[in-house]
C-alpha cells in the first residue's frame, strides 16, 4: 500500500488586509512540523502543493529545514484542486442579504460592532453558520465557486493525486483544511455536506492526515494529527 499525508497549512493571518499569508505563529507552526518531520526521517516520493500564499510557505520552510539537514525534498507539483473554498468570500458577498434574513448573524454582527472585543468570536460564529447551510445549497452566492464545485475539483485533485501514486509510495500534500475534509469525506463516504464543514473547523494548523491507497482501497489511517506542536502552537484558525 501507499501512503498519502494531507497538511494543513501553518496559520494565516486572519481578519487582517492579507489573509493569504502567514502569521508568525504560523511561521513558527511550519518550523515545527518540519523538525518534527526531519527528526523522524519522514521522507517523501512525491510532493504536491496547492496554489496559494500560505499553502506555499508552508510547505518552503519544510523544505528549507529538510536541505538544511541533508534529505532530499522533491521539487513540488504544483495542484490547484488543492486549493481552499471559496466560503470567505462567498460569505463576504452574502453578508448584506444575511444579516437582512437571519437573526443569528444579525445579532452576532451587531454585537460585535458594539463591542470589539466579540468581533473575531462573531465572525467565526457568523462564518460557521454560513458555510452549514452554503454547503447545504440552502444559499446561493453568484460569482464565487459553490461548495458542489469545491467538491467536485476536490475530487478530482484526488484522483489525479491517486493516478500519479506508484505502489509502496509516501507522498505528501500541502493543502489547506476545507479540502482535507472534502477528502477525509471521500474516504469515509459522507454525504452529509454540513458534517463535512464540521470536520472543516476541526482540522489544526500544521495537523497532518494520513491516507491508505491501493488499487481499490482508499481509506484513512489517522486525521488531525499535531504530535509537533506545543500547547500555545496549536491553533485552529
Amino acid at each position: 500500500m501507499s501512503q498519502i499525508i494531507f497538511f494543513r497549512h501553518a496559520q494565516a493571518s486572519y481578519l487582517s488586509d492579507d489573509y493569504d499569508q502567514l502569521s508568525p505563529k504560523g511561521e513558527q507552526q511550519a518550523r515545527a512540523l518540519g523538525a518534527y518531520l526531519v527528526a523522524e526521517h519522514i521522507l517523501f516520493d512525491k510532493v504536491y502543493v496547492g496554489p496559494l500564499k500560505r499553502q506555499k510557505h508552508t510547505f518552503e520552510i519544510v523544505a528549507d529545514l529538510y536541505a538544511r539537514h541533508g534529505l532530499p525534498m522533491p521539487d513540488p507539483a504544483f495542484l490547484p484542486e488543492l486549493r481552499e473554498h471559496s466560503g470567505p468570500e462567498a460569505l463576504r458577498i452574502a453578508l448584506p442579504q444575511l444579516i437582512n434574513d437571519h437573526p443569528k448573524i444579525r445579532e452576532w454582527q451587531a454585537a460585535a460592532q458594539a463591542n470589539p472585543a466579540l468581533r473575531k468570536r462573531n465572525a467565526l460564529l457568523s462564518f460557521q453558520y454560513f458555510m452549514e447551510i452554503w454547503a447545504e445549497g440552502k444559499i446561493e452566492v453568484p460569482g464565487v465557486e459553490s461548495w458542489a464545485a469545491f467538491r467536485q475539483n476536490v475530487r478530482k485533485g484526488l484522483h489525479k493525486i491517486l493516478a500519479e501514486t506508484g505502489r509502496g509510495e509516501q507522498v505528501g500534500a500541502f493543502t489547506s483544511g476545507g479540502t482535507i475534509s472534502a477528502i477525509s469525506a471521500e474516504a469515509l463516504s459522507i454525504a452529509d455536506e454540513k458534517r463535512v464543514t464540521a470536520i472543516n473547523f476541526s482540522i489544526r494548523n500544521t495537523s497532518f492526515s494520513t491516507f491508505l491507497y491501493a488499487r481499490t482501497q482508499f481509506n484513512l489511517l489517522s486525521l488531525n494529527e499535531i504530535p509537533h506542536l506545543p500547547k500555545d502552537l496549536i491553533t485552529f484558525v
